[in-house]
């Protein structure tokens, strides 16, 4: 039988109904569930739950198809964190991971990411600049 791209069909096995799906037409098929053939077929509430099931199933196999069949652009691409192997890397790519959209990721001012292990702090500047030096101390 020729199946279109993201077919489910219905298949008698022995006793039992088997679903199946196939994400695109060159895919191999991907089973769904199945169900005893004499319930099926006497029952229409077995039935009704078991189309229930089968687009629940489907529903999940799509998502995990469309999710595996291409990798998502990298939020840090041209940046050092990218492929670095240190650990803050690691806490870096996750943080990108989190968010929506390039633009929300916190850079530094020389435009790495805050948590890069190549930014260094030389110096950290505090106190109260407005009060005179006997009063801060």
């Amino acid at each position: 039988m020729k199946c279109q791209p993201s077919d489910i069909y219905f298949v008698t096995e022995g006793d039992r109904g088997s679903a199946y799906w196939r994400g695109v037409d060159d895919a191999t098929d991907v089973f769904l569930c199945s169900v005893q053939l004499v319930a099926y077929n006497s029952e229409s509430q077995v039935r009704d739950r078991f189309a229930e099931l089968v687009a629940a199933v489907a529903a999940h196999r799509r998502r995990e198809f469309v999710a595996g069949s291409a990798a998502p652009a990298s939020r840090l691409a041209g940046l050092p964190c990218e492929t670095c192997k240190e650990p803050e890397a690691d806490d870096v790519r996750h943080h990108a991971a989190q968010i929506a959209d390039a633009s929300e990721l916190v850079l530094y001012p020389g435009g790495l990411p805050i948590g890069c292990c190549k930014v260094h702090t030389a110096a950290v500047v505090g106190g109260r600049p407005n009060t005179s030096r006997s009063a801060a101390r």
